[in-house]
């Protein structure tokens, strides 16, 4: 309840600022008060015990662990190809990932901003939120499977794109999955980082 107007309000943002900082400022704002809420709905002790949100060793070997990441990544990376090539095959233009928007980028050095803000920021406190906070919590109440497609269904709905929904939905089980198989964040951001980084850099080389 809090997320969705805070997300249409930061995305509101692109309105009256140069895109460009707007993506930075609203991933940043987005970010904060993801963890706010994390903080003020689970933890509200300080210095928060990161252990409790999934800052932890993976409990599978760093092989294993390294090796179901990057499936994840590639999997994840092609069902959201399938899925575009199956939308315009079809003539599903309203179904078709919107493209990233020209000027999303800060010019020059700066881009190094929009970087950290998409690819570092972002992944931390998306997983933070979704798979520390939504994704554990949920298992402590309903068990894993169930609680791993409601909160991928969350992770998706937030996304606020029709478009979005089901690669969206797709990449959230496999980052839960990753999470319930590993027991830590880590692998979890390691992907979600990669993932934002290849859009960062497929529009900063205009792929």
């Amino acid at each position: 309840m809090v997320l969705v107007p805070t997300a249409v309000l930061v995305a509101s943002l692109a309105l009256v600022i140069p895109l460009a900082v707007a993506a930075v400022v609203s991933a940043t704002a987005l970010g904060l008060v993801q963890l706010i809420l994390v903080w003020l709905l689970g933890i509200r002790t300080w210095p928060p015990p990161l252990v409790l949100v999934g800052f932890t060793r993976p409990r599978a070997s760093l092989l294993v662990s390294g090796g179901l990441a990057v499936a994840a990544l590639v999997c994840s990376l092609g069902f959201a190809q399938l899925y575009t090539m199956g939308a315009m095959a079809l003539g599903w233009d309203f179904l078709m990932p919107p493209e990233l928007p020209d000027g999303l980028l800060l010019p020059g050095g700066w881009v190094v901003f929009t970087a950290l803000a998409l690819a570092v920021w972002t992944p931390i406190a998306e997983e933070v939120f979704f798979r520390g906070f939504i994704l554990q919590g949920l298992s402590n109440r309903w068990g894993p499977a169930p609680a791993l497609v409601v909160s991928a269904a969350v992770f998706s709905a937030l996304h606020l794109a029709p478009a979005l929904l089901l690669p969206v939905f797709f990449t959230g089980l496999l980052l839960g999955y990753l999470y319930q198989r590993t027991g830590s964040l880590w692998p979890c951001i390691a992907v979600h980082a990669a993932q934002n980084l290849v859009a960062v850099l497929g529009a900063w080389f205009g792929l």
